[in-house]
């Protein structure tokens, strides 16, 4: 599907609401590996990834989602923190592959 690129396939699950609904902690699992796969598909379901500059969780959209449910009290707030990530944010808890070379599974883990 969509504009001619390769097939990819993502499986989510909500972790933890925060932000009154305006934001959440996602568990993504990920059927293909393609390359920004998580941040292209939660674009694409209207969900960008906080701090993400290419794919759109960030700048007024971002900052005015968030404040809409928390209050407009809160907009330097939330303009603040976002600009406090300085980065998209995403966290890979768990990332596994098999090594090209030699075939082995390998698995790595780490906290956030």
């Amino acid at each position: 599907g969509g504009r001619g690129g390769r097939y990819a396939a993502s499986n989510y699950q909500v972790v933890e609401v925060l932000a009154g609904g305006a934001a959440a902690v996602l568990e993504w699992k990920l059927e293909t590996g393609r390359t920004h796969q998580i941040r292209v598909h939660s674009q694409h379901l209207g969900h960008p990834i906080i701090g993400d500059e290419t794919y759109g969780g960030v700048g007024k959209g971002a900052v005015f989602q968030i404040a809409r449910h928390t209050g407009a009290a809160h907009v330097s707030l939330v303009r603040q923190a976002i600009a406090a990530i300085a980065r998209p944010a995403l966290h890979a808890k768990t990332l596994g592959f098999t090594h090209p070379a030699t075939g082995e599974e390998l698995f790595f883990s780490s906290d956030i």
